[in-house]
């Protein structure tokens, strides 16, 4: 099997290198090949951070050398007084999160690809600053939902990696206001689920609960602290890994949080089983064009704050996501080099520290008998997911 996937993996890289450019405009890159950019230009910024981390991932240096100026440029067109980054297009627009939500997501992710660009771009912002100061930092966590995990670990994270991009420039204060965070987090964390929230356990409570918490952690691994609770986490997402190629916000979750776990899990064989059929099922979904669907399903386009396409089409995060999550199995289960995957420095989707934890494998074979006990234990939710879709059409 190992030589075979190996041809997989280098074919699919391949594929994806050319992706990018797919996404050409005169006004920075598309979201989804579908992508309306006249109609919907908010969405070019993310389309723009999106494929420099995923040519970064792929290690294509000559590629963001030659568009470095142009998408520096394009970058700082959409910067704010305050340091920020924000389409004004998304002024014009109602979005489903809170405007906070996304001045720190554009933030984060506009900057760590211009860093990526550019290791001496200024970063600064005094929008940012605020959450340096221990006491705001204090109150403003405070104020978060513990309902909400998966919208308010992505505040969390965005806000954690100015803190660590203040302390990687030689200001300790930020690595001071990141241990303030773990403490936030260490009197938070929930030990039913392993995440931050005050669920009970079900099915939907895990999925928003890991898919959460896969943020936060990033400020334990950037501090090189435990997760805390790693066989709970590892068990959680195994169910959800043979469901197939996910949407990419979850595979790379659960992928995430399969590949940190899996050293602290005492009998690890459905969870390295797990791995492996989520990364054949990634491999056959990848499209001739290069890229991936967002979703899981061909019939559900993507739809984003200020950009929605009418037919599904190759999107350029979930290209990046799910390489991500590729790349992660292939160290994890194949002792692959680190190095051969760029990983993001900056605290985020797609960020990985230089420590990983490499395993044995026990089998190198996908295990059908434990694919078919998850595949039985999966279907009621299955059908249910699959009713409502049937709903939802007939009621258009």
């Amino acid at each position: 099997m190992v030589p075979e996937l190996m041809s997989r993996i280098q074919k699919s890289r391949q594929m994806a290198l050319g992706f990018p450019d797919k996404l050409s405009t005169p006004k920075g890159y598309k979201y989804t090949l579908n992508h309306n950019i006249e109609k919907y230009p908010a969405a070019g910024l993310y389309g723009s951070w999106s494929v420099v981390y995923l040519q970064n991932l792929l290690s294509n240096k000559i590629w963001l050398s030659n568009n470095k100026a142009d998408l520096l440029d394009y970058f700082n067109a959409n910067r704010t007084g305050d340091g920020l980054f924000f389409p004004k297009a998304l002024d014009n627009v109602k979005y489903a999160k809170s405007k906070e939500y996304m001045q720190l997501h554009c933030y984060n992710y506009t900057c760590g690809a211009a860093l990526i660009l550019d290791p001496d771009f200024d970063f600064h912002s005094s929008y940012m600053d605020e959450f340096m100061k221990p006491d705001f930092l204090e109150r403003w966590l405070n104020q978060r939902s513990l309902q909400r995990p998966w919208e308010e670990s992505n505040n969390i994270v965005n806000v954690a990696s100015y803190l660590a991009l203040q302390n990687d420039a030689g200001n300790a204060q930020g690595k001071e206001r990141l241990y303030q965070m773990l403490e936030w987090h260490n009197s938070k964390q929930n030990s039913r689920t392993g995440g931050f929230e005050i669920f009970s356990r079900s099915r939907k409570n895990i999925l928003q609960s890991m898919g959460g918490a896969v943020h936060n952690f990033h400020i334990h691994h950037y501090l090189d602290e435990p997760m805390n609770y790693e066989e709970i986490i590892g068990r959680n997402v195994i169910p959800y890994l043979f469901e197939g190629p996910l949407t990419a916000c979850l595979s790379i979750d659960f992928v995430e949080l399969g590949c940190r776990a899996l050293p602290f899990v005492k009998d690890s064989y459905e969870l390295e089983q797990a791995l492996l059929y989520h990364l054949d099922s990634l491999l056959k979904y990848q499209n001739e064009d290069g890229g991936w669907f967002e979703n899981e399903s061909v019939s559900r386009p993507t739809t984003a704050n200020g950009m929605k396409e009418d037919i599904a089409s190759s999107n350029s995060y979930a290209t990046w996501f799910r390489l991500c999550s590729i790349g992660m199995i292939m160290i994890t289960l194949f002792g692959d080099d680190p190095g051969s995957w760029g990983f993001r420095k900056s605290l985020g989707m797609g960020y990985a520290p230089n420590r990983w934890e490499q395993v044995k494998l026990k089998s190198y074979e996908i295990d059908k008998g434990v694919v078919r006990k998850y595949k039985r234990k999966n279907l009621p939710h299955v059908l249910k997911e699959k009713a409502i879709a049937t709903a939802v059409k007939l009621m258009r």
